[in-house]
């Protein structure tokens, strides 16, 4: 199909699979123009480079207007409680302030940072998220981009592109702040192919990410242990949701909990910040659809859990399959929170 102009793809590059989303600008909404997926055969450059180019020619989306993002142990994400100041001088501060987080020089690294809209840090000063990215892997991630084609407008971080997501959804949701969500504290677990990404948004606003290094591939090497089945044919059985009379459950269940231990961490470590923990759970990423994983949350957090589908609310071009959208939504929520960067350009 033609991509209009005005577009913008989100592009998520994980490790067993690449994603797409396309937001558009149409009259004077916005709304979902297209989607995609395709497994990665191998995670190397080359089948990244191919699996990317055959997505964006397959699913005819613009390569010209392209949002991507890194994530990894060179990526540092802090929030940080600094005295009040202008954005030049916090700018100026910021980069005496990162010396202390970050473990490589700052001249290998680019720095970002921004204050955040809520209430002040405590005893006046403002909250700032401070985002520090070694050089080599943007690099290496815009090099790929690029030669599959894409030319890569802004390069995001996973976590915040989940945050972004969940903001972009609630603007089409008409919720009142002090009654709706905005003003709950919850926290989205994003559950990926090789890592699960977590962020914690209070009264809308992100603050705390975190990278957990479980993910779907932990879940399918447990159910090929188990089952004694090849890492494909027990691919295929986490994906089908088949039970096996308990058996794939009772697989997983060990390492569904251990990530739960992983994520209980970081939620106390939140409540002895900000005096409460979170309200509610949204689960998200291509591992959340495995048939126990919410039962299994649920039992562990004893709180409300989720499935998260980002396109739930949103205006969807009468050229996409409704119900194949919605089924793939929960694994799009990074693409979407990429592609949601349209509402500031």
């Amino acid at each position: 199909m033609f991509s209009p102009k005005k577009s913008i793809v989100g592009l998520d590059i994980g490790s067993s699979s690449v994603k797409a989303v396309e937001l558009s600008r149409v009259g004077k909404g916005i709304e979902v123009t297209g989607f995609g997926q395709i497994d990665l055969p191998s995670d190397d450059r080359d089948g990244q480079i191919n699996a990317i180019n055959t997505l964006i020619k397959e699913g005819g989306f613009n390569p010209k207007r392209v949002v991507s993002s890194v994530s990894g142990k060179m990526v540092i994400i802090r929030y940080l409680s600094m005295v009040p100041m202008s954005e030049e001088e916090l700018r100026n501060a910021i980069i005496f302030e990162a010396e202390k987080y970050i473990p490589f020089g700052l001249d290998e690294g680019t720095l970002d940072c921004q204050k955040l809209e809520d209430e002040s840090g405590g005893g006046g000063n403002d909250n700032v998220i401070l985002v520090a990215v070694k050089n080599s892997v943007i690099e290496d991630h815009v090099e790929i981009l690029q030669k599959a084609g894409c030319t890569p407008e802004i390069i995001d971080v996973d976590a915040i592109a989940l945050g972004n997501a969940y903001e972009f959804v609630q603007s089409f949701c008409g919720e009142d702040d002090e009654d709706g969500e905005k003003a709950e504290v919850v926290a989205f677990v994003d559950v990926g192919g090789s890592k699960t990404c977590l962020n914690i948004i209070q009264n809308g606003t992100s603050k705390f990410t975190r990278e957990i290094y479980f993910g779907g591939q932990d879940f399918t090497e447990a159910i090929s242990r188990r089952l004694g089945l090849e890492p494909e044919d027990a691919e295929q059985v986490k994906r089908s949701g088949r039970d096996d009379e308990g058996q794939v459950q009772d697989a997983v269940f060990p390492t569904i909990d251990d990530l739960g231990n992983e994520i209980q961490l970081s939620f106390d470590y939140f409540e002895n910040q900000h005096g409460r923990s979170p309200d509610k759970i949204f689960l998200s990423g291509g591992g959340a659809r495995l048939a126990c994983f919410r039962e299994s949350f649920e039992r562990i957090f004893e709180r409300p859990c989720v499935v998260f589908n980002p396109f739930e609310n949103l205006p969807v071009s009468d050229d996409i399959d409704a119900d194949l959208l919605a089924n793939g939504g929960p694994g799009m929520v990074i693409a979407m929170g990429l592609a949601s960067r349209i509402q500031k350009n």
